[in-house]
């Protein structure tokens, strides 16, 4: 009788931890789905006639009407299209440099290896005004400022440390027998890593990507400062918020189309997410 009345407060303490984590998403959720009186209403509506207008003036189907800054068009598929080119742009180009990287870190002694490898990722947790104003200068002297490019560039920075520290403890868990018996077959050492050691890390790296690319996709101050047309979507929906635009419901269908993208991703890759977050198993 104690050990089921346990297990029922245990179960209402994770019921009310869901609630407290779930909430915040429903109310986004429901807000999308509002007129604007609705979502200004008090006490807030919980009841109320849902409609689409929100998502049809997100994407220009329907007009967002006159505000105290004129008609304004929207046109949210351009920064969802851009957070899609950097945030994969930025994934790849980090597992190709990243990779071979980690694989040095976790195969090779050499002097000062320990200090290069936290040098690294120094750059994970350095402030990112420290480089953004420099960057912005950068940007516009050699003309990548606005540009795809230079956005998949300095992205590396949350994406490059992460993948290369991430590659390092997979390699590492990987048996060094396996690679030592396959050259004593006469295999080289390109062979071992492309036939041997990235089948074997490849869902490590599948849910070491998913994760790198949450980080790039909701990035905001790299794209506040170095984007104006390009802007990816977390900068777009920031401009929708202006005085004398009462525009709640809008930003809510933007915020729930921004998550759409990473939601499907995690969905789609949940099992070699979680093989790759219990990677070690092997030993």
């Amino acid at each position: 009788m104690h050990s089921r009345s346990i297990s029922l407060l245990l179960n209402v303490l994770v019921l009310i931890v869901v609630f407290v984590l779930a909430f915040p998403i429903v109310w986004i959720l429901m807000n999308s789905f509002k007129q604007a009186a609705d979502v200004n209403s008090y006490p807030p509506a919980f009841f109320f006639r849902p409609t689409l207008e929100n998502y049809k003036v997100l994407f220009d189907i329907a007009e967002a009407g006159a505000t105290n800054y004129g008609t304004i068009k929207i046109q949210f598929l351009k920064p969802v299209t851009s957070s899609v080119i950097i945030s994969v742009g930025a994934v790849l180009l980090s597992l190709i440099a990243g990779v071979p990287a980690g694989y040095a870190l976790a195969r090779y002694n050499f002097q000062g290896k320990e200090d290069l490898a936290f040098f690294i990722l120094g750059f994970r947790f350095a402030p990112v005004l420290l480089v953004i104003i420099p960057m912005f200068q950068f940007f516009q002297a050699v003309g990548l400022y606005d540009s795809y490019l230079g956005m998949i560039w300095v992205y590396q920075l949350i994406t490059l440390p992460m993948i290369i520290w991430l590659s390092r403890s997979y390699v590492e868990d990987i048996p060094l027998e396996i690679e030592e018996a396959a050259a004593i077959c006469g295999a080289k050492r390109s062979q071992i890593i492309i036939k041997v050691v990235l089948p074997l890390l490849r869902p490590g790296l599948v849910g070491a990507s998913l994760l790198v690319f949450l980080l790039a996709w909701h990035n905001f101050a790299l794209g506040l400062i170095l984007t104006a047309k390009n802007t990816p979507v977390t900068v777009a929906l920031l401009k929708l918020l202006n005085p004398g635009v009462n525009f709640y419901p809008v930003v809510s269908a933007g915020l729930v189309v921004s998550m759409i993208v990473p939601i499907c991703l995690i969905l789609l890759g949940q099992r070699h997410l979680e093989r790759g977050l219990t990677f070690g198993a092997l030993k």
